[in-house]
């Protein structure tokens, strides 16, 4: 037993030192839990009718299932306003006498103003929490899209054709010479036949994985999408007289729009070569982009496993498992050491006490010289 702990800690320092190389679009849809935003309700008096039916069932919704929608949902009637709550909500400047929705955006995106401000009707509570276009988005993130690249449209006949033939050529550039990073194990490949793995390349559900993108289309005055925009869009691409195209991508996030006039396909190819690169730090923050609002419960949809040493497919695949985690290692069973373990077991040991033997040599030199 002891033999096999020294060469599982030898196999576990050697698959330390590679880089996760799940693509960065595939991490961030299985790993990557979509921030928080706040929506404040406010009113004089309660609330009555069809708002208010949405709302209890809004608020039933979440606390059933805290993960149904990335979202914090607070009412407020301001004609009983406690002081505790005046303090605590930023977001009660923008409070009006009638009815108010205000969307706040989540911390990350380190910006203190509302996200959309406007009539608290069912309507909008409607548009604000989903909307066609994030609809078709979601459905083709999690059939195994590496990204929905967006162009909204301005308007402008002229401006929209050419945006929408530099969307459609870098798309097929990036399609054809994009390749996947080496080293993923997709769940239907782990097998017994592993002998040094890291679960961190080991991908959390059974989502096809492949470099495919989608494009989507819309324009800037669609009504369905009037309470999207503002979050998917900065303030300044929206002020701009001209298309905007923005990619989507693990569970609704995006670096942001860029000015159709300003886009080449060689720039949607860079962005797209990052999202199927390794992921080279799985910190999200770290990472660019800011997520946006979707009424979707990620990891029930993509029934997102995590790989622990317990996990039924480690235990149901593999002999011995690692984690880099500081936990000891863990043996699933108690497989015969064959000879090709025997080796390299040997050359390891000869490794050390030749590096041992070295540096004592050295050492002894030193002390030589020195006298």
């Amino acid at each position: 037993m002891k033999t096999k702990m020294v060469l599982l800690c030898w196999l576990l320092v050697a698959g330390a030192v590679l880089a996760c190389q799940v693509p960065v679009f595939r991490f961030a849809l299985e790993r990557w839990p979509a921030d928080q935003f706040e929506l404040l309700v406010t009113s004089r008096g309660p609330l009555k009718g069809e708002l208010r039916e949405k709302l209890d069932e809004l608020q039933k919704t979440l606390a059933a299932d805290s993960n149904a929608i990335n979202l914090r949902l607070q009412c407020v009637d301001l004609d009983t306003l406690t002081e505790a709550e005046r303090i605590s909500l930023p977001a009660l400047d923008h409070a009006r006498e009638e009815p108010t929705l205000a969307l706040m955006p989540p911390e990350s995106w380190k910006a203190g103003e509302p996200v959309w401000v406007g009539e608290a009707t069912a309507g909008n509570l409607d548009r604000m929490l989903d909307s066609p276009l994030r609809q078709r988005c979601g459905e083709q993130l999690v059939k195994g899209a590496s990204a929905v690249w967006v162009l909204v449209e301005c308007g402008d006949p002229e401006k929209d054709r050419k945006a929408r033939e530099v969307l459609e050529a870098g798309v097929k550039q990036a399609s054809t010479v994009l390749e996947l990073p080496e080293g993923i194990i997709r769940r239907e490949d782990l097998n017994k036949d592993y002998i040094n793995i890291d679960p961190d390349n080991i991908l959390r559900s059974d989502v096809p994985l492949r470099i495919s993108f989608v494009t989507e289309v819309i324009s800037r005055d669609d009504p369905a999408e009037a309470l999207f925009l503002p979050m998917l869009l900065e303030p300044e691409a929206l002020a701009l007289d001209e298309p905007l195209i923005v990619p989507v991508f693990g569970r609704g996030r995006t670096f942001g729009a860029m000015a159709a006039s300003q886009a080449t396909a060689e720039h949607i190819v860079g962005a797209s070569e990052y999202l199927c690169g390794a992921c080279s730090c799985q910190v999200k923050e770290s990472n660019p982009g800011y997520d946006l609002l979707f009424s979707r419960n990620w990891d029930a949809i993509l029934k997102v496993e995590e790989i622990t040493a317990d996990s039924e497919i480690i235990q149901r695949n593999l002999d011995v498992v690692i984690f880099d985690s500081g936990e000891e290692p863990v043996a699933a069973a108690e497989p015969e050491v064959g000879p090709g373990h025997t080796r390299l077991l040997i050359g390891l040991v000869v490794f050390i006490l030749v590096v041992f033997w070295v540096l004592s040599y050295l050492r002894n030199r030193n002390r030589a010289a020195a006298s």
